[in-house]
């Protein structure tokens, strides 16, 4: 067991957190107590690499790795309860997660009575078998892998490695799992660990992947763990651990706002400035700064030295600089995998070339009161959202957009009724400001009734091809010209960002089929802008005829 005294570099909030399970708490600057010393060096005694350079050659923790083995092992005094029952570990890709993740599996499966608990069941996971596989197989290699055949292994001969379980060779009770989410499946049991690999891959939380991490997660809290420990009259001394723990490990995502690793990162980031959200929870995030200029090769090299503590020891710091500059490496990408740094718009998105371009058009306005505004519509007709986007022409020649956005209730559309009563009423808020409502006639019915009883002339806008290209080309100029300005609404940056291209013969369209996520806002987006130009020109060849 081992007692340290915090620096104030190396501090959580969560370290002067009482006890949730009994009310202990640690004396100020003073670190709560420790089994991690144990589990690295059990780790670094025991334990080989898997595939790759060094395959074979005994395990070596970075210093990153050790910080974090020391925090995840922590346990109250009081109660003998592991600190933290969850963990998010998130670094830049080539880190070795995968390796780390493996070799906590196998220090809580076949490691030292302190931290291995009676019946150990670990459930490896990943998105898609091929991944959860490397997990799996990584942990089975560093103990001997299938049919003992990597002698180097300390630990060969004490597992029996099979294609989806490992074992304890000598039959006692315990395993080791491999689960595949894309299964659909719940394949977990009892766990007392699950480690979910590459998370932001699990999808949105509600999906199939996702739910079996709810599922597997949830399953974790129905053990209550014991680990027996030798003494030295031959007896054994029982220590509670607590529930079972979960640990997730992943590199950032795309679009933070809706996906579950996203969703974990967000509670992670909260729970640093008020660990009372998640007292429990050990978030260990290695990510590049904030406001870094990407094109300036100094910024990259702070970004990639920032998101992983491998910089230099798995791999040359000065290549990753140098991949930006590579035409087949998407921008975005780089981001992602080197920065660690959440990116919102897919290599498919129509602004896929300029991925800051609508974070930079968020912006103030004021008005005057005589701005052209107009309200578009593209109503759901199914199980799709509904978004009204109102776009004025500023007087320095911006357009500023908003947009209300309504998502359905589960197996129910939006009711078109509070859409056309939320349209009516912007209509008579806008006073002498408001110009028109354009919208898609064939989409339309009761909403297109309400709006012509109350007197108002609609501006129809067919979504075919011929009028969509024009409008989806200019709209997509007005945002990476900055034309463009919103006030950061998530939800209508989130479906800008996310509309894909359809090629047409003469430009582009908006596809919702190709898209990963609602676009509804995009559309009508493009069809306020169109709108407002027809306006505009309306009135110059009136002002021509004059």
């Amino acid at each position: 067991m081992m007692t340290l005294t915090l620096s104030s570099t190396d501090q959580l909030a969560s370290d002067f957190y009482p006890c949730v399970d009994c009310g202990w708490e640690t004396a100020p600057g003073v670190r709560w107590p420790s089994e991690g010393r144990w589990a690295a060096k059990w780790i670094q005694s025991k334990l080989v690499f898997g595939e790759g350079d060094w395959f074979g050659l005994p395990v070596v923790l970075r210093p990153d790795q050790k910080r974090f083995i020391r925090r995840w092992y922590e346990f109250c005094p009081e109660c003998g309860y592991w600190h933290y029952t969850d963990a998010v570990r998130s670094e830049a890709t080539g880190g070795g997660k995968t390796t780390f993740a493996a070799a906590i599996e196998d220090v809580e499966m076949f490691g030292p009575p302190q931290i291995a608990p009676l019946s150990p069941n670990i459930i490896n996971a990943a998105a898609g078998f091929e991944q959860a596989d490397l997990l799996f197989s990584t942990a089975g290699i560093m103990v001997g892998g299938r049919d003992q055949m990597v002698k180097e292994a300390p630990l060969c001969g004490y597992a029996e490695v099979y294609d989806t379980e490992i074992r304890f060779a000598d039959g006692r009770p315990g395993v080791m799992r491999r689960v595949a989410a894309v299964a659909g499946t719940n394949e977990g049991g009892l766990p007392s660990l699950f480690v979910a690999d590459e998370v932001h891959e699990w999808g949105d939380l509600g999906d199939r992947k996702a739910r079996v991490h709810a599922v597997i997660g949830k399953s974790t809290k129905k053990r209550r763990l014991q680990c027996r420990i030798p003494q030295k009259d031959g007896a054994f001394r029982v220590v509670k651990r607590g529930p079972g723990r979960i640990l997730n490990i992943s590199t950032a995502g795309f679009d933070v706002d809706h996906s579950l690793f996203g969703a974990m990162y967000k509670h992670g980031i909260a729970a640093r400035r008020d660990p009372s959200l998640a007292p429990k929870l050990l978030f260990d995030l290695h990510e590049a700064p904030d406001d870094l200029d990407y094109e300036d090769p100094e910024h990259r090299r702070q970004a990639v030295i920032a998101a992983s503590d491998a910089a230099g020891i798995l791999w040359d710091v000065e290549a990753r600089v140098r991949e930006w500059d590579k035409p087949e490496f998407e921008h975005q990408e780089w981001i992602r995998y080197y920065a660690n740094r959440w990116v919102d718009v897919a290599q498919e998105s129509w602004l896929a070339a300029h991925p800051a371009a609508w974070g930079a058009c968020k912006g103030s306005w004021s008005v005057a009161g005589d701005e052209a505004t107009v309200l578009a519509i593209d109503l759901s007709l199914s199980r799709d959202s509904t978004a009204v986007v109102e776009a004025a022409r500023l007087h320095d020649g911006r357009i500023a957009a908003t947009a209300r956005i309504w998502m359905p209730a589960k197996g129910k559309i939006v009711p078109h009724k509070d859409v056309s009563a939320f349209v009516l009423g912007r209509i008579k808020d806008l006073g002498g400001r408001f110009r028109g409502v354009v919208y898609d006639p064939a989409l339309m019915e009761q909403i297109a009734e309400d709006i012509a009883d109350a007197g108002i002339e609609p501006i129809e806008f067919s979504q075919e091809p011929s009028f969509m290209a024009p409008a989806c080309g200019e709209t997509f100029d007005a945002i990476v010209e900055g034309r463009i300005v919103h006030d950061g609404d998530t939800e209508f940056g989130s479906q800008v960002k996310a509309a894909v291209k359809r090629q047409q013969e003469r430009g582009f369209t908006l596809s919702k089929g190709k898209s990963r996520r609602k676009i509804d806002a995009a559309v009508a987006l493009c069809m306020a802008v169109e709108g407002l130009q027809r306006l505009e020109d309306s009135v110059n060849v009136l002002n021509t005829m004059w």
